[in-house]
């Protein structure tokens, strides 16, 4: 049986080219070059393939701690290939803001890390997990992939856009961005709207909004629950009326973490950015 230190020396068959790495290792180290922690990425995964109409996850909920258990396995070999083909390194986590002096996780402690549950499930203790960080050669070639010359404009030039544009692509870039709730980008309802008034004000806040949601750009998420990674999608076309119900937009809760959200979509056909 391979023990904890074989399973990392294995690793160094890995792959060193983007087109060669599965979607698990494509989201592991898009991850990495963000400079996230461990703990979401199944959430993440599965996100991506929902954004690629995968009939593997449900289209329009986030997947359930159950769910994400799964991909552990899976998610634990791609990490140690990863490593391995040096595409980026694991750190061990403190309770405060990863920091490049965090230090790095290696040998057996790597593979137990790889292969605990607690490593990638979301919860409120995540704070203290690891942290991926891309190499600088890993980054390379992220980059060189991602960007080519060639390439379109990337969604991340906010200096090309308008303040509402910029505000609404900062919320999907950024995991602390809300569009409602106590911490949310629109303003509280108009309490005196109602009826038709109402819908057409919502409609006029959310037109950017709608557009880059119809476009596949973003998807627009609702959290019902704080401290939980637990939401709903909001389709396009249903986005003026979920956004005219002032219940689900808890502008008058206290608590961060509820209402909605948005989130650059990164499926295979966005594949990098």
């Amino acid at each position: 049986m391979e023990n904890a230190a074989d399973a990392v020396n294995a690793a160094n068959a890995g792959p060193e080219e983007w087109d060669g790495l599965s979607l698990a290792e494509q989201v592991l180290v898009r991850r990495a070059v963000s400079g996230y922690r461990t703990a979401g990425v199944p959430q993440h995964l599965a996100a991506v393939l929902r954004w690629s109409g995968s009939p593997e996850v449900p289209a329009l909920r986030g997947v359930t701690a159950a769910e994400q258990a799964r991909w552990v396995p899976e998610l634990g070999a791609a990490l140690l290939r990863l490593v391995g083909a040096g595409w980026l390194t694991v750190r061990r986590g403190g309770g405060g803001f990863p920091s490049e002096d965090d230090p790095e996780v290696t040998g057996p402690e790597l593979a137990r890390l790889a292969a605990d549950p607690a490593t990638w499930l979301w919860s409120r203790a995540s704070g203290s997990a690891a942290v991926l960080r891309a190499t600088g050669a890993g980054r390379e070639r992220w980059e060189a992939r991602a960007y080519p010359p060639d390439g379109p404009p990337s969604f991340l030039e906010l200096e090309l856009v308008d303040e509402e544009e910029r505000e609404i692509r900062v919320c999907a870039l950024e995991s602390s961005g809300w569009l409602t709730g106590p911490f949310g980008h629109y303003p509280d309802l108009p309490p005196e709207l109602a009826g038709a008034e109402l819908r057409a004000h919502v409609a006029a806040e959310t037109a950017v909004l709608e557009r880059f949601a119809r476009a596949g750009l973003i998807e627009v998420q609702h959290f019902a629950v704080p401290d939980s990674d637990g939401f709903t999608v909001v389709p396009p076309d249903g986005l003026v009326e979920a956004f005219c119900d002032r219940a689900l937009r808890c502008d008058d809760r206290e608590e961060w973490g509820v209402g909605f959200t948005c989130l650059l979509v990164q499926d295979r056909a966005h594949a990098l950015r």
